[in-house]
């Protein structure tokens, strides 16, 4: 038994048009469930929509994870520079190479009324 090429033919040759028209599924008598096919597009939409948002926000808090280490490193630095900075000794020889007039005060400072 051969195919019909011919009627295979036209039958691909019809059904190409007919989506091209927007008619393929009235044809397929699909109309009465278009509700039901227009619903089903936009929840597709949404959950596409939804991971690629889901996806962005992963991908800000992961830039976000590497800055904050970075800036920890730099706190922690600056902490540690910080904290040789507070003994007075460093402080005055700081002082002295700058060429400041300024010293440890020799009395309390006053207050005034």
């Amino acid at each position: 038994m051969k195919p019909d090429w011919q009627k295979i033919w036209e039958f691909l040759r019809n059904s190409f048009t007919a989506t091209l028209r927007g008619e393929f599924l009235l044809r397929l008598r699909f109309d009465r469930f278009f509700m039901y096919i227009v619903y089903f597009f936009v929840l597709c939409t949404l959950s596409i929509w939804l991971n690629l948002e889901i996806e962005q926000t992963m991908l800000d808090e992961e830039r976000n994870k590497t800055a904050l280490e970075d800036l920890k490193i730099y706190h922690a630095q600056k902490t540690c520079e910080l904290v040789s900075l507070d003994r007075l000794s460093t402080v005055e020889d700081l002082l002295e190479k700058s060429g400041s007039r300024l010293t440890v005060p020799q009395k309390p400072a006053g207050r005034l009324e």
